[in-house]
């Protein structure tokens, strides 16, 4: 095998990644955008030590789960990896995901009996767009080339509403001196987080845009509101140009509701990875106490604020490492420990901690199976899982949200 030479191929299956596997004289090759059973002409791009990485050139018997992307952009952008799919085949390729990697890495077989999805398009309510001069779009996958865009399918309407106005001012001021632009909706208000601009044109930005209910220039308020309200579950939070907030709202509310089934009347509530507490106060209506950790400040003020803005009272939230707190909460008779954390996952010392707690239930919701199975492998020493609920997160790419529910044996 060598780079740049073109092969006929089967695909096998589909990695995590979504990636086509085939075997070409004996290596391991990936190549994006086929499906399995799929016959294929691919052109070898990288040869590395254990596997090669392949372009795919032609296809020369087509999956039945294929179907034209309907964003013209697909193949270039990357930020969608599974708009080739029929949508029903994407969430079946979510679910086998799941299962096969508890069978890999923790050799048990796992029961995903449903994988949730509300919308499928237009659901992003938070986008950051990335621009040179006149150009405003998408970084081509592990490139600087910038994929320059009218519009992104998967985003709110009012944002690529607001897309095509930016559009014309870049258009207009080519010397903006801008490089990235965040968009956000919330409620159906917009907000505009603007990384720079050149000085001359802040005031004429700020005219131009004056529908924007809150636009901030390097992380400062320049107009508007200074944050944004958002509705969950009946309760209100605030959302600032740095909060974390799930981008899909309606997935996310069905998900916590999810999370909220398994819980009944508790004393005290840990949620690990609090975030801006969204979870954390919903939790709270269903328990004594309520404690969310969280190491970024800013979510914690948020957090803070948002305990205000509902008149809870019942709710702590602590700033600092989970790690570093976790083992200090180990006397307060814990009956729930909730956790979301990053993709990266937890650490050995959190889920140590979380076996002496010993209480009853373990929720952890996941961004990324690998983690969460490599998680659980700790975690099974002394507890079951009784449920994994999948969702549908982020609909056209391979990511894919969980929610599993463990319990003490």
């Amino acid at each position: 095998m060598k780079k740049d030479e073109f092969y006929e191929t089967k695909i096998l299956r589909l990695n995590n990644e979504a990636n086509g596997v085939s075997i070409i004289n004996d290596i391991v090759v990936f190549t994006p955008y086929a499906l399995t059973d799929e016959i294929v002409n691919v052109k070898i791009n990288e040869i590395h030590k254990n596997y090669a990485e392949a372009k795919l050139n032609k296809i020369i018997k087509k999956s039945n789960d294929r179907k034209e992307p309907i964003c013209p952009y697909f193949y270039d952008c990357g930020g969608c990896n599974l708009m080739h799919m029929n949508y029903n085949n994407q969430l079946e390729f979510k679910k086998d995901k799941i299962k096969s990697i508890f069978k890999k890495i923790c050799n048990i077989n796992i029961d995903i009996k449903n994988i949730y999805s509300y919308n499928n398009l237009n659901y992003r309510n938070k986008v950051v767009f990335k621009v040179k001069k006149d150009k405003i779009g998408f970084y081509k996958n592990n490139t600087n080339e910038l994929i320059d865009i009218d519009k992104c399918i998967i985003s709110d309407e009012k944002i690529n509403d607001c897309l095509t106005d930016i559009r014309k001012f870049i258009k207009k001021y080519k010397d903006n001196n801008i490089n990235e632009i965040m968009i956000r909706i919330c409620d159906n208000k917009l907000m505009i987080n603007i990384d720079n601009i050149n000085k001359q044109l802040q005031d004429k930005f700020i005219n131009d845009f004056n529908y924007i209910s809150s636009i901030y220039i390097g992380d400062k308020l320049v107009y508007g509101e200074k944050s944004l309200n958002e509705k969950v579950n009946n309760l209100v939070f605030n959302v600032s140009p740095k909060s974390f907030f799930q981008v899909n709202h309606i997935t996310s509310e069905n998900l916590y509701n999810k999370a909220l089934s398994y819980v009944d009347n508790c004393n005290t509530i840990v949620d690990l990875y609090s975030g801006t507490g969204t979870l954390t106060i919903l939790l709270s209506k269903r328990a004594k106490k309520a404690i969310g950790i969280e190491i970024v400040k800013q979510a914690v003020n948020d957090a803070k604020n948002n305990l205000i803005l509902n008149s809870i009272n019942n709710v702590e939230f602590i700033c600092d490492k989970v790690e570093n707190k976790i083992d200090k909460l180990k006397n307060l008779n814990i009956d729930l420990v909730v956790m979301d954390p990053p993709r990266s996952g937890s650490d050995k010392k959190t889920l140590k901690s979380i076996l002496d707690i010993q209480a009853k239930k373990v929720i952890y919701i996941s961004c990324n199976p690998v983690t969460l199975a490599r998680d659980y492998n700790i975690l099974k020493e002394k507890y079951d899982i009784k449920e994994i609920t999948a969702f549908d997160m982020f609909p056209q790419t391979y990511h894919v949200e969980s929610v599993c529910l463990l319990e003490l044996k």
